[in-house]
């Protein structure tokens, strides 16, 4: 079994992948699809939410994209690419349970992150916010893994929790 601190580390490793991938998703504020001006169905808020989770904690997710996919990801960018060569942050990805719309550009999300494909956090609150048209991971919900680990960087303190639920 994982020891704490060996678990939280390997979310946050799996946080940072995660968030990276998913950024360049973007979605509708609808709950149903809408045609594109290319002809196919643009992605629901929830679907492009949920994208973006799998993307950002996704271990083959390059930490540029992971850095793309999280809310002021430059402000990250070294942290991402610290834990983006870990063996730890490779294996890990994430599931998206609910997604629930705040409003037209922010919505809640509990997601479960696996590590080799075994649920190592189950239904962890978090939360999205769409900035320019594209999906993002909130920096709140980066930084409450951040401080699961232990070792959150100093942004984290100027950066307001996520809600818990």
């Amino acid at each position: 079994m994982f020891t704490r601190t060996l678990l939280a580390r390997t979310v946050t490793a799996c946080t940072m992948a995660a968030l990276l991938t998913t950024a360049a998703c973007g979605g509708s504020g609808g709950a149903t699809s809408s045609a594109s001006p290319s002809g196919t169905a643009a992605p629901t808020a929830n679907q492009a939410v949920t994208e973006t989770f799998q993307h950002f904690f996704a271990g083959t997710t390059d930490a540029d994209h992971k850095i793309a996919l999280l809310e002021n990801g430059q402000q990250f960018a070294a942290t991402i690419r610290a834990q983006a060569g870990s063996p730890i942050a490779k294996s890990t990805t994430a599931t998206v349970g609910s997604v629930s719309s705040t409003d037209a550009d922010h919505a809640d999300v509990h997601f479960t992150v696996l590590f080799n494909g075994k649920p190592a956090l189950v239904a962890q609150p978090g939360s999205a916010v769409r900035v320019d048209g594209a999906w993002k991971v909130t920096a709140s919900t980066f930084c409450a893994l951040l401080t699961l680990e232990g070792n959150p960087p100093p942004i984290c303190a100027k950066t307001s929790p996520t809600p818990t639920a």
